[in-house]
């Protein structure tokens, strides 16, 4: 009798297991919204192809994100939500592994104001390179978020991949004032929506490298930085095409969600944002602050919060009137509508510190530009996937920016 029970059972619970797994997979297909087939911006018109548009190249070229049979972001099997997403990214944002193996060769620019930029390249042999020596091949600029670098573990094994792809990025990251030991010589930092920086590297690599096609890809901050330049950019913008991966858009959303007192924010995100941001602000003390900012300076130093950086920082030396102008001044969702080249978007409705609340869904579907590809499980910046972990949206990236440039 248990025999025939235990035979009987067995099926019945492979099968739930099955139906459960198959509608679990199902639930991670990824969501895109754009214009339709119809009113879809042209992005280039040959011989070969005849007139090809966004539409077209994200269902033709961008299996990763319109394939009936590949267009899922399963997650790791033992870090199934955002929140463990991101912790694992966090806790291992400087991990070294084969995927990200990469060595730099740095550049320094300086700003109008006397503050200076570093621009880690990587691609070929690891050399910035010269105009001869690229041959107008494509660039790829990358910019990362608050408190972030060229060492973070997503940026080098992106930089890896697309300087490894068929198209043979050379890639350019941007890093920002204070980051990855690049020398503070101005007291003024960078914040959520100052683009200046940004505007001046993409000048000067583009006068230095007239021949070559510029893409950009953004995290987090940095691609509301970099989202917010191409909306303001509009028709001038000199980049080919841009990505943007867990882009907050909506500043006052974003950092409700940042300072909001849980486990995520006070013992991983917070600790290791602030971290960064107070050794750059104490290796600019010896750097003369402007009388017209009034800044407390032992206030700035006590502080524990990205808040309080906001409010005795950021908010004071931009001339806003308080946190909640500058938040609004630094929203790239005022400016997407202006987005006039081929851009993508990569958010995860899991996400806790750029929640979905902030994506501004309608106008993605308004603007022929743009495209917006939202998973369910992703977290910040983690999107991993496989039982070894491995960089998810590191995929579509390569396949949306190679379609867009070839």
């Amino acid at each position: 009798m248990l025999d025939v029970l235990y035979s009987s059972t067995i099926p019945l619970i492979a099968l739930a297991l099955y139906w459960g797994r198959k509608r679990y997979i199902n639930g991670c297909r990824v969501r895109v919204i754009s214009a339709d087939a119809k009113t879809s911006a042209i992005v280039r018109q040959t011989e070969s192809e005849g007139v090809v548009t966004l539409f077209d190249v994200l269902r033709n070229h961008c299996p990763s994100l319109s394939n009936p049979q590949t267009a899922f972001m399963v997650p790791t099997p033992y870090l199934p939500t955002g929140l463990l997403q991101t912790i694992y990214a966090t806790m291992r944002v400087r991990r070294h592994d084969a995927t990200s193996d990469v060595v730099y060769v740095r550049e320094l620019l300086e700003m109008a104001d006397g503050g200076t930029v570093s621009v880690d390249w990587y691609g070929g042999a690891g050399s910035k390179g010269s105009e001869e020596s690229i041959g107008g091949g494509p660039i790829a600029l990358v910019m990362s978020g608050v408190g972030g670098s060229s060492q973070e573990h997503h940026v080098r094994a992106l930089a890896k991949a697309l300087a490894s792809s068929g198209s043979a990025f050379r890639v350019a990251v941007v890093n920002h004032r204070g980051t990855a030991r690049t020398p503070i010589t101005s007291p003024r930092p960078y914040d959520s929506g100052f683009t200046e920086d940004f505007r001046t590297t993409v000048r000067h690599i583009h006068a230095t490298y007239p021949h070559s096609k510029l893409a950009a890809i953004g995290f987090s901050m940095g691609a509301n930085i970099l989202t917010k330049y191409i909306g303001e950019e509009g028709a001038h913008c000199v980049l080919a095409c841009a990505v943007a991966v867990c882009c907050p858009f909506n500043i006052k959303v974003s950092s409700a969600a940042i300072n909001e007192s849980n486990m995520l924010n006070n013992h991983v995100f917070q600790p290791a944002v602030m971290g960064t941001l107070m050794r750059a602000i104490k290796r600019a003390s010896h750097l003369q602050v402007r009388p017209e900012w009034n800044l407390d300076v032992p206030q700035i130093h006590r502080a524990t919060r990205l808040l309080e950086l906001e409010e005795q920082l950021m908010v004071k030396i931009g001339g806003y009137r308080d946190v909640n102008e500058y938040y609004e001044q630094s929203s790239s969702v005022n400016h997407v509508d202006n987005i006039a080249i081929p851009f993508l978007a990569i958010n995860s409705l899991d996400d806790r510190i750029t929640p979905p609340q902030g994506i501004p869904v309608e106008k993605f579907a308004a603007n022929p530009n743009i495209a917006l590809a939202l998973v369910p499980h992703g977290g910040h910046l983690g999107f991993l996937t496989g039982v070894k972990p491995k960089i998810w949206f590191i995929r579509p990236i390569e396949e949306f920016v190679a379609a867009i440039l070839r």
